[in-house]
């Protein structure tokens, strides 16, 4: 009975305190070891970003300052989690999976969109959740296998090691605890505010910056940890100097005293169907001279193109044009980089579409793919669309490759038409030649070409982005010939979104000599440059554009649909007689000639343009009413 009691006894007694040697040791081991991993998981992830550890290791040569602020974020990041978990096994598995998912989420973003990671992509939650299931599909199984068989050797060592010296079992109390929390967050709020810390003198010496006018090249030179903390700070929108309610009245009278309303020189005995096709990725591929093609691949819209759109993105991006075109708002005055839809749109906006509605017009959007996408089946009813026709209205829809034709897209807009005694306004935006461009998507490509410059990667990407290129042709010639037979007036626009991905680094277009990557303005026009097609089937005259951003659409539609247009887009138009191509990478003015900033002429109209902006999707609306007239409260 003794005996029991006597081992009780020692059960209860305390465990000898370490000494101070062995604490300061703990200390140091954990230190030493949240150093390297952290340093491991940060070469990790910039290997499985760029695909090759070759360059991960060149980029650690040639931007040794942007990598020590990388390998910084990532230490203190694993010190928070450890006073999270309190447990250096489960602190190190966590973040070792916190981080292999962000490097994989980037990895096919990218893959998928020609974009990487935005620290605002996180307010779309839910459409990363649902675009999980698609990017399952597209991994690389091999990657993935010797990312798991990494974690599970982690684990098992930590464990051995755990069990072979005592001292790893480093814990805190709740103070100090609690006190490693507040620094670590302290220290990590400081970098993703740097400019109002003391930091900003640090990022300063050290020449970081943020190269937010060119994602692609921001993340390939500051790493991804530190571009993601850097675009933070772009992420909330204030208001332009001058913004106010009295300087917005004063600005509406200017502008109704200078652009009075005129009614159209004639009028159609019934408003037309205005129909808006974006065709995913189209561009003209015959642009790249040095490749031979067999034939033209685009001879319909060769023939009826009528100048250029000028689009603020390059390979992806896609909401962001279709927000210029339908709202005549613009994403210069946007934080680089974010997505309208995504961040911006979470109210009721005045639009083409709230304006047409006024006119008696049935506004449908339609575009076969998941209707969450891009947030668009909450966005499209704070623009006003009655019907959106997404992936779940087609179907038995026939697809090309792993996405619905654009012919379908033609039957969708078709039976609309066909089914409304009002004018139709359609918002089209197809699918078919989504990146990337896998070889053998197409079994049967029409167009052939031959080129010893370009390699192998390049020649199947050209190839299987032309065959799209040739259907979406294939299929808008269909949509004319169908409405020219057509009694009830029509207008078709049709421009592509972007300009392809076709290969990491501008691959295709390098190797094809199209730029050279030294980004003059003239290069940066032409990676921006889409063909333009405004045609109609009730009369002869073909309007010329100058290269023109998707925002100055909406005056020259109003005008062939003879619509008398609202002060906003009197303005719009006001506007792009001055600077018709006005995007942040490079503008163009009516003969031509290209900016980088704006010239010093059109500057107050630029100042009245942001300002109205930031009044109609962030403000109090003061000059809602004004612009649109009823047409703004739809």
């Amino acid at each position: 009975m003794s005996t029991r009691k006597n081992v009780r006894k020692k059960s209860k007694e305390k465990k000898p305190k370490d000494s101070l040697a062995i604490r300061i040791a703990k200390i140091l081991y954990t230190l030493v070891f949240a150093a390297v991993v952290a340093g491991a998981l940060l070469i990790c992830m910039e290997t499985f970003i760029r695909g090759d550890f070759l360059e991960a290791k060149k980029w650690m040569a040639d931007n040794y300052n942007p990598f020590i602020l990388n390998y910084l974020i990532l230490f203190i990041f694993f010190l928070l989690f450890l006073g999270l978990f309190n447990d250096l096994l489960f602190s190190t598995f966590a973040f070792t999976v916190f981080i292999l998912l962000l490097s994989f989420i980037n990895r096919y973003k990218h893959m998928f969109l020609g974009e990487n990671l935005y620290p605002w992509d996180v307010l779309l939650y839910q459409q990363m959740f649902n675009l999980f299931p698609e990017l399952i599909k597209e991994v690389d199984k091999v990657k993935l296998s010797i990312a798991a068989v990494g974690i599970i050797l982690i684990i098992t060592a930590l464990i051995l090691i755990k069990k072979k010296i005592n001292f790893v079992v480093f814990r805190l109390g709740i103070l100090k605890r609690f006190a490693l929390i507040v620094v670590s967050v302290v220290l990590i709020i400081s970098f993703f505010v740097f400019r109002s810390t003391p930091l900003k003198r640090l990022f300063n010496e050290l020449q970081i910056t943020n190269i937010n006018w060119n994602q692609e090249t921001n993340y390939k030179t500051n790493g991804f940890i530190l571009s993601f903390v850097l675009n933070t700070e772009s992420t909330l929108v204030f208001p332009p100097q001058g913004y106010g309610k009295e300087n917005i009245l004063n600005a509406i009278k200017d502008l109704e005293s200078k652009l009075p309303a005129e009614k159209p020189e004639q009028t159609l005995k019934q408003h037309p169907n205005i129909i808006f096709i974006m065709s995913e990725s189209f561009w003209d591929p015959t642009r790249l001279e040095s490749v031979p093609f067999s034939e033209d691949p685009m001879p319909t819209i060769r023939k009826n193109q009528v100048g250029w759109l000028l689009s603020p993105q390059f390979g992806g991006g896609t909401a962001n044009i279709e927000f210029e075109a339908i709202t005549g708002l613009n994403v210069s005055f946007l934080p680089t980089g974010s997505i309208a839809y995504q961040q911006f749109v979470g109210r009721p906006i005045p639009s083409l579409v709230s304006v047409l509605k006024e006119q008696g017009y049935e506004p449908t959007a339609v575009h076969p793919y998941f209707n969450w996408f891009w947030n668009r089946e909450n966005v499209y009813k704070h623009m006003g669309f009655n019907e959106f026709i997404s992936l779940d209205n087609f179907k038995d829809a026939t697809y090309r490759g792993p996405y619905i034709s654009d012919f379908e897209v033609n039957n969708k807009i078709i039976e609309k038409t066909l089914s409304t005694d009002k004018p139709d306004f359609i918002y089209a935006v197809t699918m078919q030649n989504h990146g990337p461009y896998e070889k053998g998507r197409y079994k049967d490509a029409k167009i052939k070409f031959d080129d010893s410059n370009l390699s192998e990667e390049a020649k199947y990407n050209l190839e299987t982005y032309t065959q799209g290129v040739v259907e979406a042709d294939e299929a808008f010639a269909e949509l004319i010939n169908y409405y020219k037979k057509s009694e009830e007036p029509t207008i078709i626009v049709f421009y592509g979104d972007h300009m392809p991905f076709l290969g990491a680094d501008y691959l295709t277009y390098k190797e094809a000599g199209f730029v050279d990557g030294q980004w003059s303005l003239e290069e940066y026009q032409r990676m921006r440059q889409t063909p333009l097609v405004v045609w109609n089937n009730f009369t002869d005259e073909k309007i010329e554009l100058p290269s023109i951003s998707p925002s100055f659409l909406g005056p020259h539609i109003l005008d062939l649909a003879q619509i008398e247009k609202p002060l906003y887009y009197r303005f719009l138009e006001e506007f792009s007689e001055q600077m018709p191509g006005y995007t942040a990478s490079v503008k163009n003015d009516t003969d031509g000639k290209l900016y980088k900033l704006t010239p010093e002429a059109v500057k107050p109209l630029e100042d009245t343009y942001e300002r109205l902006q930031y009044d109609l999707l962030f403000g109090k609306g003061y000059s809602k009413e004004a612009l649109f007239g009823s047409g703004g409260s739809k």
